[in-house]
């Protein structure tokens, strides 16, 4: 099953997955706030009425996997399993389906362009009283690649400046940023188009890491089963999805920058600075509804935002496993209500293979995913034995509490932080201690699962 944006609420609500909101409400805080309690409820939300503006908002609408999976066709039982999700989207890389390029469509049904185009019309709301712009969160920010010859394709927030300017803002470590530094340093502006209500599979795509030379818009066409439908912008030569509801196209000249803070993934606000891009087109379907993602630590934001680590505990596993034998699993654990955007890591080993836990905890922390060191990007790596659950973070919890009984078993390491500064990282081994082996074991019922309470009832 292949579905577009639009197609993709249709299917939601008739599943009553749908909150309609009749009311006008504000974009300053008040749509937020209650796109906030929508998502607390696991239901998308569609505002008919936003005061200043003429667009309906939708949000809430990719907030879990179970709606990542019927986006794509798959039941929640396909996607279950701890690797299935980085088996399908390694399956659509080495399989990608190469875009289908047509003259028009529906994203195209409304062009303004000149004295015709004011970014204010649009919903963009502003989320916390920290934020020092209303943002645009759910957009998918387009740019050519000029040493690949690929489209980039990711996302990345947009501060609404005033009616003819905005930022596509690049993180440190984006490829976007790369880009960018390439046209300073040739004094080249750099055309950039911003996609907004997207095929599903393409905001799947565009949380995902993956090579330079590869296309967001390829994988993604590989993941629904159907190419992604782009036509040419209209003042630009990029490629951009006909289907979408918004293309915003844009210039950045790198003159000016501006300095932006925003409420962010890990429940705290980030500030960055980037380059100001002066609008030259708004295309839009004549019925367009402005997809908004609520930033902060919020159900859609996370569980889009953890595709960029959807390779890593399979490459972690392999990179580990090829130095400590007794590995028997690892568990990457991104779940921010826990852990901010930092992950913990667990890890079960045999113990009756030998393994010192600290030199295990010592490589974990020396890994580097792509350009993320795990120094950064990990918070704790705990090590366990096989009869703890490492999906369970109570059952890690329990191992730390029960068999973290030496001081010696913790390690604590300085790591430099994102920007600047130092941080803190700790490694603990919650392996049970040969001499407290009959101990520590924990009690157990003998082929407990043969007995089946049903039968007995």
């Amino acid at each position: 099953m292949t579905v577009d944006f639009r197609t993709f609420i249709d299917l939601l609500d008739s599943e009553d997955e749908v909150l309609w909101i009749n009311n006008e409400v504000s974009p300053e805080f008040e749509l937020g706030a209650l796109l906030q309690q929508a998502e607390a409820r696991n239901k998308a939300i569609w505002f008919k009425h936003v005061a200043g503006s003429d667009f309906p908002v939708v949000g809430g609408v990719m907030s879990n996997s179970v709606r990542h999976a019927l986006s794509l066709g798959k039941s929640p039982a396909q996607m279950d399993s701890p690797d299935s999700w980085a088996t399908t989207i390694t399956a659509a890389r080495s399989n990608p389906l190469d875009p289908l390029i047509v003259k028009s469509g529906p994203a195209a049904e409304v062009i303004l362009t000149g004295k015709d185009v004011d970014m204010t019309r649009l919903p963009v709301p502003r989320f916390f009283t920290g934020d020092t712009h209303k943002f645009i969160t759910a957009g998918i920010g387009i740019a050519l690649d000029p040493e690949t010859g690929v489209q980039n394709a990711g996302f990345y927030r947009a501060p609404l400046i005033d009616a003819t300017h905005i930022s596509v803002s690049a993180g440190a470590t984006s490829q976007l940023n790369q880009i960018y530094k390439h046209a300073k340093q040739h004094g080249q502006s750099l055309p950039v188009a911003y996609a907004i209500g997207v095929p599903p599979a393409l905001l799947i795509t565009a949380g995902c890491r993956i090579g330079r030379d590869e296309s967001d818009m390829a994988i993604a066409g590989a993941l629904q089963g159907k190419p992604i439908e782009l036509m040419k912008c209209q003042t630009n030569d990029l490629r951009v999805p006909a289907q979408a509801e918004f293309i915003i196209e844009a210039v950045v000249e790198f003159q000016d920058y501006v300095e932006h803070t925003m409420g962010e993934f890990p429940d705290q606000y980030g500030s960055t600075r980037s380059p100001v891009a002066r609008v030259t087109a708004i295309t839009h379907r004549k019925d367009a509804v402005f997809h908004t993602i609520m930033a902060g630590m919020n159900p859609e934001h996370n569980a889009l935002g953890i595709y960029i680590y959807s390779q890593l505990s399979k490459e972690l596993l392999q990179y580990l496993a090829a130095q400590f034998p007794s590995i028997q699993d690892i568990n990457v654990d991104l779940t921010p209500p826990r852990s901010g955007n930092r992950a913990q890591v667990t890890i079960a080993i045999d113990r009756k293979q030998a393994c010192k836990p600290a030199e295990l905890i010592d490589a974990a922390f020396a890994f580097n995913y792509d350009c993320f060191p795990m120094q950064q990007s990990l918070q704790r790596v705990v090590v366990v034995d096989t009869d703890i659950d490492i999906r369970n973070p109570d059952d890690v919890e329990w191992a730390i509490t029960m068999r973290m009984d030496a001081k010696d078993k913790i390690r604590i390491y300085e790591a430099p932080a994102r920007g600047s500064g130092t941080t803190a990282r700790m490694g603990i081994d919650a392996t049970l201690a040969a001499d407290k082996e009959l101990a520590g074991n924990r009690p157990k019922i003998p082929e407990a699962k043969k007995y089946r309470l049903e039968k007995y009832l």
